[in-house]
C-alpha cells in the first residue's frame, strides 16, 4: 500500500478525536493569548495574571501535543500489528510518553542556557522520543534509551527529518497564522476556524505519518543487520 493510501486509513481511524483536540487545543490558546494580552495592557499592572496565564500555556503546550502524537502514533502501529484499543494503547505508553518528553525538554533547555543553537539541535535529535516509546520493541524490554536512539536516527536522517519539522511545524504555521490568525476563535468565526482546526488536523496526521515511516525504515534497517 502507498503512502497516500495509508494515509487515508490513519486519517479515517483517528481524525475525529484528534480534530476534537485541535480545536479545544487551539481554542484555549487563544484564549489564554487574549487575557495575556489584555494583562499587560492593564495600566494597573497585571504581572500575577500574565505569569498564571503563561503557566497555564506551557502546561497545555506540553499536554495537546503529547496526546496528539500517542493518538496518531496508534492509528499508525495498527499498520503494523497493534490490535489493541486506543484506551489500552495510551494506558500502555501515554505515561512514560510524558516522562521522556519532559526528560528531553529538560535536557534541550540545559544546552540552551549555554547556546541557543545546540538547545535548538538537541530539541530535534528527540523529536522521535515518542516514535521510540510507543514503538521500539527494545524500548520496552528496557534495552534502549529514548533519547539516545533518537538522538541516533535523527543523526542518519538529519536531512529529510529537518524539511519534515520546518515545513511542516514551523513553515506552514507562521504562513497559516500569517493569513489566518483572525480567524481562529470559534466564538466568531466558528465556519472559518473548525475549517482551519480541520486542516491542522490533517497536516499533524501527514507529517506524524512522515517521521514515522523514516523511523520504521530506520528500525527494520537495524534489525536486518543485527
Amino acid at each position: 500500500m502507498n503512502f497516500f493510501a495509508e494515509n487515508l486509513q490513519v486519517f479515517k481511524k483517528v481524525f475525529l478525536p484528534l480534530f476534537a483536540l485541535v480545536v479545544l487545543s487551539s481554542n484555549i490558546d487563544q484564549y489564554l493569548n487574549l487575557h495575556i494580552e489584555n494583562a499587560l495592557r492593564d495600566p494597573m499592572g497585571a504581572q500575577s495574571e500574565v505569569y498564571l496565564f503563561g503557566f497555564i500555556s506551557l502546561i497545555f503546550s506540553v499536554i495537546f501535543p503529547v496526546v496528539l502524537t500517542c493518538i496518531t502514533l496508534y492509528a499508525l502501529n495498527t499498520r503494523i500489528g497493534w490490535t489493541a484499543s486506543l484506551s489500552d494503547f495510551l494506558a500502555k505508553h501515554l505515561n512514560q510518553v510524558f516522562i521522556e518528553t519532559l526528560r528531553s525538554w529538560g535536557k534541550s533547555l540545559l544546552w540552551s542556557l549555554l547556546l541557543i543553537l545546540p538547545g535548538v539541535w538537541k530539541y530535534i535529535q528527540y523529536s522521535l522520543v515518542p516514535f521510540v516509546v510507543t514503538s521500539s520493541q527494545k524500548y520496552e524490554e528496557g534495552h534502549e534509551d529514548a533519547l539516545k536512539r533518537s538522538a541516533q536516527i535523527v543523526r542518519r536522517h538529519w536531512g529529510q527529518i529537518l524539511f519534515v519539522l520546518i515545513f511542516f511545524h514551523l513553515v506552514l504555521p507562521l504562513l497559516l497564522t500569517t493569513l489566518f490568525d483572525a480567524y481562529r476563535l470559534v466564538w466568531k468565526t466558528p465556519v472559518q476556524s473548525l475549517t482551519l482546526s480541520g486542516l491542522d488536523t490533517y497536516l499533524f496526521i501527514f507529517s506524524t505519518h512522515l517521521l514515522f515511516n523514516i523511523f520504521r525504515s530506520e528500525v527494520k534497517n537495524h534489525e536486518s543487520h543485527v
